[in-house]
């Protein structure tokens, strides 16, 4: 089953995807659309659902918030669609000329996604005609992830930093520091409305993100202190007693795990400890 579903807030249209062989999706991904820009282009397993969306809309411009695949599946042919420019960060535009392999699990729920060696970088702002973003890098989920945030609007589109209040599965690559000096960042700002990626808070978005931050902050302590105390990640992972999607972590090969954020936490405490 294939899920198209718009969201209007403002001046912001949502557009949500998502895709499950059997039954209703789980995980959905959204992609936004305001003032002639689009944010994101969504996954690739959904190409055909997107490309009629997006080829109706007065799309002028693209902005990669970061180089995961249910971000970037469809960049090339809704380029081709508007014959637009595509901007992202440095590190995104560099990435996206040769993007890292991914795992079956990761195939299998959003699709793989081609490189693309056209993503114009940007530092601090992207304008459309009615509006000025603020770029705003929030590194801990993906190195080269950039929040979007019009402070006159009050608009924040927030990419994956937010997702929901916990974290189900880990990426190996993800950093639980980096994360909680993200959100930090992000809530020195004033903003009403965060249009998350996956799912969009237009109620209290300040409060939901603080509960990401504390559940970060509480797990981050609490294995630090099981660290301290010569426990290793497996065994800190019995002791706290967090449940493992076994399922996932076997078809991602262990990319995908809840492990992997006690080991995300001891391998920030051992850098800092070296710097």
């Amino acid at each position: 089953m294939v899920i198209s579903e718009k969201l209007r807030h403002e001046a912001v249209t949502g557009f949500k995807f998502g895709r499950k062989l059997l039954g209703r999706p789980k995980m959905y991904s959204y992609l936004y659309f305001i003032d002639g820009l689009l944010i994101d282009t969504g996954q690739r397993l959904v190409r055909k659902q997107v490309l009629p969306v997006t080829n109706e809309l007065p799309i002028t411009q693209i902005f990669i918030t970061h180089h995961h695949e249910d971000h970037t599946g469809n960049i090339k042919p809704i380029q081709e669609q508007h014959k637009c420019n595509v901007f992202g960060s440095e590190e995104c535009s560099s990435i996206m000329k040769n993007p890292p392999s991914l795992s079956f699990a990761q195939q299998f729920t959003w699709g793989n996604r081609e490189s693309f060696a056209e993503i114009r970088p940007v530092k601090d702002s992207i304008a459309t005609p009615k509006h000025n973003f603020q770029l705003i890098p929030i590194p801990g989920h993906a190195p080269d992830m950039i929040a979007l945030y019009e402070p006159d609007k009050q608009w924040l589109f927030s990419a994956d930093l937010y997702i929901n209040p916990y974290i189900g599965y880990f990426l190996k690559t993800e950093s639980i520091a980096e994360q909680i000096a993200s959100i930090k960042t992000i809530l020195l700002l004033d903003f009403k409305v965060m249009f998350c990626s996956h799912n969009p808070q237009l109620k209290n978005p300040r409060q939901q993100l603080r509960k990401k931050l504390d559940f970060l902050e509480v797990s981050f302590d609490t294995v630090a202190e099981l660290h301290k105390n010569g426990l290793t990640a497996t065994q800190i992972f019995k002791e706290l007693q967090w449940k493992e999607n076994h399922f996932v972590k076997t078809l991602s090969g262990g990319q995908l795990s809840k492990l992997n954020m006690v080991r995300s936490i001891i391998r920030d405490i051992e850098n800092r400890a070296l710097s």
